[in-house]
């Protein structure tokens, strides 16, 4: 059995992306977005695609959801409002970005990986400096060779789920006047409580489905962002920061050739 918050999301969400036309799978659907807001009364469907799949560690037998079951029920919740109304899959479930490799930060947006790297300098100072790359092979080849000049051997490069931020930069993208979505996304990371931020993220990808351009977001990745946010103060930081680099990243290059 799957023993991640990402994996057990994903597992769930392929099984219901398997039969979109199924009048189950409808069901299904219709009964996670009439559950939004409404404690533990769920209906029988919602439990059982819930409790099928979960790990014995998320259950909880006192009457209140686990950290677990409280992040997977409102991501395929979030996942459902998203779904309704349309007949291909809104889950982006492809791997973006390349994880922090030793002193290497790789994030990617706008078809460019953007590599951010320290060197040492001869003081004993440190300087961080950026490069861009179109191809993710030309990303690992400079990271290859940057490590053959390295004391230390760092890991080989890890792919990582691209976030809520990236899919809504290229939302984002499409806009003429960012303003007002930008408010609604700042005012989405400066939510006081948890049901807050849920309430804000409906709205977002209520807004999204209005556009004319289709946009995923990677509910799997979602679903243990949100777990996180549930988390300690930091781990809650710190996945505002990294929704706040992806969703205000811009590729420059582009943008100047735009200018042109």
């Amino acid at each position: 059995m799957v023993t991640t918050i990402n994996g057990v999301t994903k597992s769930i969400i392929k099984s219901l992306d398997n039969n979109l036309d199924d009048s189950y799978t409808k069901a299904v659907l219709s009964e996670l977005r009439s559950s939004i807001n409404r404690d533990s009364n769920y209906a029988s469907k919602t439990w059982q695609l819930l409790f099928n799949r979960l790990p014995k560690d998320y259950l909880n037998t006192n009457g209140y959801l686990t950290r677990e079951e409280k992040a997977i029920l409102s991501t395929l919740q979030l996942y459902a409002v998203h779904q309704q109304g349309s007949v291909a899959t809104v889950n982006y479930d492809q791997d973006e970005f390349i994880d922090t490799v030793g002193h290497f930060d790789v994030q990617y947006a706008n078809k460019m990986f953007f590599v951010e790297y320290k060197i040492i300098k001869a003081d004993g100072e440190s300087e961080t400096l950026n490069r861009l790359f179109k191809k993710y092979e030309d990303v690992v080849d400079f990271m290859g060779k940057w490590n053959n000049k390295l004391p230390n051997k760092m890991p080989k490069p890890r792919k990582y789920p691209s976030n809520l931020g990236n899919s809504l930069n290229h939302y984002r993208g499409s806009l003429g006047d960012k303003k007002a979505f930008d408010n609604r996304f700042n005012t989405m990371l400066t939510a006081s409580t948890y049901d807050e931020l849920l309430n804000n993220l409906r709205h977002i990808i209520k807004i999204i489905k209005s556009g004319k351009t289709p946009i995923k977001i990677n509910y799997p990745k979602l679903a243990q962002d949100l777990y996180s946010w549930l988390g300690s103060e930091q781990s809650r930081d710190r996945i505002k920061l990294q929704w706040s680099q992806s969703y205000y990243y811009v590729d420059l290059k582009e943008e100047n050739s735009n200018e042109k």
